[in-house]
């Protein structure tokens, strides 16, 4: 295993292509007067499954000059059609193809930490009229193993089904804990293949899709009653993957360096703790404004939009 100092950020990357069902962006700036555009974007790849992405990117760069960035995704918010604005038949087809697999964290109402997957990028594209639009959703992406575990039903039996938790560096030195799932022959592979600690490339296809299932309920009387079940499915499912990484390969993660990024992540998530708690005192102190009413009242001004957020703590 070859020494590091510093954490490589690993291969990562989504491919998404499909209809732009909705745009939910935004223009800001932080509380120290930095401009940025950010929000979220769906993209439908199959009736019933839709991929939500993170985008973000400040309006300008460190040498003052304005992004790029930030001006693609202005486009996006100012020209792409979406499914929520046109219709399905109408809107814009597009292709993400320099996603990123990753993780929000934040405190939940009930003062606890949540970790959930997420997608990111800053890269969105039409499809041209003369392109071949092919939709899918798919990833790639390497990671040193935390885990195997074997998948169980809700009664606890086994599924056949191998699930596979690992920790993907980022970049900045970040870490990402994430979980995939292998089945049939990947399952089979990975189980005699794969152990902790190694380092392995895998990929495959992302899964959010929901299925509804109407049924009818006989009454004593009446017009029968319809009853409506929501199958929700969110994964990342292995299709392929390589042989775990050589000891003297120079992408091998040296472990030590790996737990030394699960520290530091500990102390950003004890950070988070601790700013939410600090926020939630405030709100408790601060003294309530009187309230003017009726004839005469002088209606209230609206600032322009500000987010609380420091400049160190934002993605891109």
């Amino acid at each position: 295993m070859t020494e590091q100092n510093t954490l490589r950020q690993a291969d990562n990357e989504v491919v998404v292509e499909g209809i732009l069902q909705e745009v939910n962006l935004e223009e800001r700036e932080t509380n120290g007067g930095r401009k940025f555009i950010g929000g979220e974007i769906n993209i439908e790849v199959a009736d019933g499954e839709i991929h939500t992405f993170r985008v973000f990117s400040f309006k300008n760069k460190k040498d003052g000059t304005e992004s790029g960035i930030y001006k693609g995704l202005l486009t996006v918010k100012d020209e792409y059609v979406s499914t929520a604005k046109v219709g399905k038949e109408s809107a814009d087809k597009v292709r993400v193809t320099a996603g990123q697999l990753g993780v929000n964290d934040y405190v939940g109402g009930d003062g606890q930490i949540k970790t959930y997957p997420e997608l990111s990028t800053n890269f969105i594209n039409r499809v041209q009229a003369n392109d071949e639009y092919s939709p899918k959703a798919e990833f790639e992406v390497e990671l040193v193993v935390q885990a195997l575990i074997e998948e169980t039903d809700k009664d606890g039996e086994e599924t056949g089904r191998i699930k596979l938790k690992g920790f993907v560096p980022q970049y900045g030195g970040r870490i990402a804990p994430l979980e995939f799932v292998a089945e049939g022959e990947g399952a089979e592979y990975i189980r005699d293949t794969y152990e902790k600690g190694n380092t392995v490339k895998i990929y495959g296809d992302i899964v959010n899709k929901v299925e509804i299932t109407k049924t009818q309920q006989e009454v004593g009387f009446g017009k029968p009653k319809e009853k409506v079940k929501r199958n929700f499915t969110r994964e990342y499912l292995i299709t392929g993957g390589s042989e775990p990484y050589e000891e003297e390969n120079v992408n091998t993660y040296d472990l030590k360096v790996i737990k030394k990024a699960l520290t530091e992540r500990e102390v950003f998530l004890e950070g988070l703790l601790q700013k939410a708690e600090e926020k939630a005192k405030g709100k408790k102190a601060a003294p309530k404004k009187e309230e003017k009413k009726g004839f005469g009242s002088k209606p209230s001004e609206k600032k322009a939009p500000t987010i609380e957020i420091d400049d160190d703590d934002l993605p891109f």
